[in-house]
């Protein structure tokens, strides 16, 4: 993913990721980078999503700051900040911690996508409710 947008980074920001670099090493052949100097925040009470082209590393910056990505295999370099703490030098119960309470995030799968018809305030109240 290209470095493609720099937001706002107030002093309210409570996640704040710079130039994010994933690198995937494969044993004899060529190193892929996936995502390629992002840098974006997000403020307290903002709701963001990730927009891209299809292999654009939406996912893999999303599965980054999450700490989601495998210890082998892959290298991730750049500042990943929540709440003024280092997510990158967090044990796997700290970021377990995090993860749902603090931090979440929606994966698009074709077949249970969100309706472009129906806001997504009502879709999600509809799971809410049952």
């Amino acid at each position: 993913m290209a470095r493609t947008w720099t937001g706002h980074s107030g002093p309210t920001s409570l996640l704040e990721v710079r130039d994010l670099e994933v690198i995937f090493t494969r044993r004899g052949r060529r190193d892929v980078r996936a995502v390629d100097g992002v840098s974006f925040s997000v403020d307290a009470g903002e709701t963001v999503g990730i927009v891209g082209e299809s292999g654009s590393g939406k996912s893999i910056t999303s599965l980054a700051v999450m700490g989601l990505l495998p210890n082998r295999g892959c290298d991730v370099s750049g500042s990943i900040r929540f709440d003024g703490a280092d997510l990158r030098t967090l044990s796997r119960d700290q970021m377990r911690d995090i993860r749902g309470r603090d931090i979440a995030m929606v994966f698009q799968d074709p077949m249970t996508s969100l309706n472009p018809v129906v806001t997504i305030g009502k879709q999600v109240a509809e799971v809410l409710e049952r």
